[in-house]
């Protein structure tokens, strides 16, 4: 790499990506070395894996061949150790060996002379063990803690610029995000503030009538002994006690007016103040998008020129200043896309033609600000991502392999799938793309991916403004305060109970764009449930993440401010629905809960009893005879002996009209119906009873082979209580749904 300001910069960067990874490294070595039980060492293996790949692919785009070399060889030890070779000491002081020599190589000039060396010494023992020779070569001491090249930070002057520590720049931003607490506090105070100037306004009102009561009472006090000339004297005594009252009073209205007023001009130009000190410190870890693509040019030209093809990569939004925390957080998951785009995603020169494509394939990489969140999409021209691949590999390691392929693509993310036939320096070990998951789940954030056959794949990275401050909905669960990034959060709504429905027997909220998942964010995050009044409409959050949503039943909607995020420490980073805290103005603590955990276990989860008495209060019927329709005489035969042999009194017809007659006739607590049916499908049927005056608030369960969305909608939308699918049909979950709205 030629030298210049670009790749000066480039190597700082790595040096300092190095660092990170090394130390990342030499303690998940450390805390394997220890044995632990099962579930923690799958994770130090996972967490080992991910970070020697990445530091080997930002090696590569600083050209250090020789660390490359290392970490490739670390990643087949690794592999090995995870099919069970067995540790020593003696692999473990050789694997430590590496991470010091690998840090002292990455340093610069000057001060990490004979880092090269010590890694090439060492490389031979690697590969013996990585291709499963024991063969004994001499470990190289570890280099002395004076030798390797210090860590911590520097802070250098040039010219104009100071070089600062980004540590201390982090910690000037959370003091000054702290003034966001105080200033909450402060405006808390003002409510204070303004019921003391209430009580005084409340007191000079009844002042008069206490001056009638008090002169009253003066005069009745007198005895007929007392003399015209002491009850004068007594009067004006009463009256200039009360005269001395109400300057004190005036007084302590006017001292506390101003006080109110000074206090407020006060906090108005603190708050400027703070506001301004804050833009300030923002704006000074503002860097371009681009940063966060250097290096990946160079990455796509070398990979595509050793794997025989021919790759550009076009950025776009590369001008968009971002926060450093995230333009850090972005270098990994950009280098891994776009790497697994030149090696999987294109084809070769040949290949592209005979498609008619250009010969050189294209790599985009696009950033943009979308309402209170970053948008970064890595897309490419190639054939796009192997569903039948996928589904083979998802298929051997006990995954869903069936699903449309949204779903089967989404498999691509879990820790070591790969569908490469064979394991390559470049890939084969299913750890890039988890990388790039995690980290979007570290930032808050989320990916997804979308793939057209021929076309190319479309990865679209979601992401937060910033890591250190959010704008927040604060919700009442399970007597809890929690609080929601408002940038995940699509409506706020008070649910009726009769806009609730059963389908497939979990609880849905009807929505024009269709049923919509609904649980309690209670019971997912692992409490108990309170009970509900009946009638009683309920505050209903629902969120959006990845493209998917789900409302969630809350206590209370309270307020939408500012919140300042605080990390949950190591030990409790990994918690699920949690992503961090935050401080309120009365000094508590409320977890910020994370959007997209919430909506994957609301997918995932069974249906939410407690939501489940809700339906049937709204229904409000009474028992046990049954209206079945259906124009199969297999499944109304099959329906109709399961529900009796509940215990229903069940009367079948084949067709809607012929329902609708025997509703007419004799009346009934339910109807189970399909919907395709000749003379009256069930939609009509639907309709024609919640049109009825007499039989409007009848529940009907639709029951039909139609799966898809739209028809569902449809369903629910013609007034259906509930819909489940012949497909899935199931005589528990059908009595299930009988029982819950009776």
């Amino acid at each position: 790499m030629t030298p210049g300001p670009i790749s000066e910069r480039l190597r700082a960067i790595f040096r300092d990506e190095l660092e990170d990874h090394a130390r990342s490294i030499e303690h998940d070595l450390l805390a394997l070395e220890r044995d632990p039980a099962d579930g923690a060492r799958a994770d130090l293996h996972a967490s080992l894996s991910r970070s020697v790949h990445s530091l080997k692919g930002a090696s590569r785009v600083v050209g250090e061949d020789v660390i490359e070399a290392a970490c490739h060889r670390l990643e087949e030890i690794l592999h090995r150790l995870r099919e069970g070779l067995p540790p020593d000491g003696s692999l473990f002081r050789l694997l430590l060996a590496t991470v010091d020599a690998i840090r002292q190589t990455g340093a610069p000039a000057g001060e990490g002379s004979g880092g090269v060396g010590a890694v090439q010494a060492l490389l031979p023992q690697l590969e013996r063990i990585a291709q499963g020779s024991g063969e004994d070569v001499p470990v190289p001491a570890a280099p002395a803690a004076a030798d390797l090249p210090p860590t911590e930070n520097r802070q250098v002057q040039a010219d104009n610029f100071v070089r600062v520590p980004v540590t201390k720049l982090d910690m000037l931003l959370s003091r000054s995000e702290e003034l966001l607490v105080a200033r909450r506090r402060a405006e808390a105070r003002d409510g204070t503030l303004a019921d003391l100037q209430e009580i005084l306004r409340s007191w000079r009102r009844r002042w008069p009538d206490i001056e009638r009561k008090v002169a009253l009472a003066s005069g009745a006090g007198a005895s007929s002994a007392t003399s015209d000339d002491q009850q004068t004297q007594r009067t004006q005594a009463a009256r200039q006690a009360l005269a001395s009252c109400q300057a004190d009073l005036r007084r302590l209205e006017h001292d506390l007016q101003a006080f109110g007023d000074h206090l407020a001009a006060d906090r108005r130009a603190v708050e400027q103040a703070a506001n301004a000190l804050e833009g300030a410190i923002r704006r000074a870890r503002l860097f371009p998008f681009a940063g966060a693509c250097e290096g990946l040019e160079r990455t796509a030209r070398d990979l595509a020129d050793r794997l025989g093809k021919d790759v550009r990569v076009v950025i776009h939004g590369g001008d968009l200043e971002l926060d450093r925390s995230i333009i850090e957080g972005l270098r990994d998951p950009l280098l891994h896309l776009v790497r697994n785009a030149v090696d999987h995603g294109m084809e070769t020169a040949g290949a592209r033609r005979r498609a008619g494509k250009p010969a050189t394939g294209s790599i985009t990489v696009a950033a943009r600000h979308r309402a209170l969140q970053v948008e970064v999409e890595v897309s490419d021209d190639g054939r796009g991502v192997d569903l039948a691949a996928v589904r083979e590999e998802a298929f051997r390691r006990g995954l869903d392999p069936a699903g449309p392929a949204e779903t089967l693509v989404a498999h691509i993310f879990k820790a070591g799938f790969s569908t490469a036939a064979a394991v390559t320096p470049v890939s084969g070990r299913g750890v890039g793309l988890d990388v790039v998951k995690s980290r979007m789940e570290g930032m808050r954030g989320a990916v997804e991916v979308s793939t057209e056959a021929g076309r190319g794949t479309r990865f679209k990275l979601t992401l937060p403004l910033t890591l250190t401050t959010i704008r927040g909905l604060l919700v009442a669960a399970a007597g809890q305060t929690f609080a929601l990034d408002t940038a995940s959060v699509r409506r706020l709504l008070r649910a009726d109970p009769g806009d609730i429905r059963l389908v497939e027997g979990r609880a849905m909220l009807a929505g024009a764009a269709g049923p919509i998942v609904l649980t309690s964010m209670a019971r997912q995050l692992g409490f108990a449930v309170g009970e509900r009044a009946p009638g009683e409409k309920i505050p209903v959050v629902v969120l959006e993440a990845g493209g998917r949503q789900a409302a969630f039943a809350v206590d209370a909607l309270l307020a939408e401010q500012d919140l300042l995020v605080r990390g949950l420490g190591s030990r409790l980073k990994c918690v699920r629905n949690v992503t961090g805290a935050t401080m309120l103005a009365d000094g508590s603590l409320a977890l910020i809960l994370h959007a997209q955990d919430l909506i994957a276990a609301a997918l995932a989860g069974s249906a939410d009893p407690a939501l489940a008495p809700t339906v049937a209060q709204s229904a409000q019927v009474a028992r046990k005879r049954l209206v079945l329709a259906d124009d199969s005489v297999t499944t109304r035969t099959l329906m109709r002996t399961i529900l009796e042999g509940a215990g229903y009194e069940v009367r079948t017809a084949a067709d809607g009209a012929e329902a609708w007659r025997l509703l007419q006739d004799g009346g009934a607590d339910l109807v189970v119906t399909d919907i395709e049916m000749p003379q009256m499908d069930g939609i009509t049927l639907t309709r024609t009873i919640r049109s009825s005056q007499r039989w409007r608030e009848l529940p009907v369960i639709l029951i039909s082979a139609l799966e898809a969305d739209d028809d569902k909608a449809r369903g629910l939308r013609a007034g259906a209580t509930a819909y489940l699918l012949k497909s899935a049909f199931d005589q528990r979950e059908l009595l299930s749904v009988v029982e819950q709205i009776l």
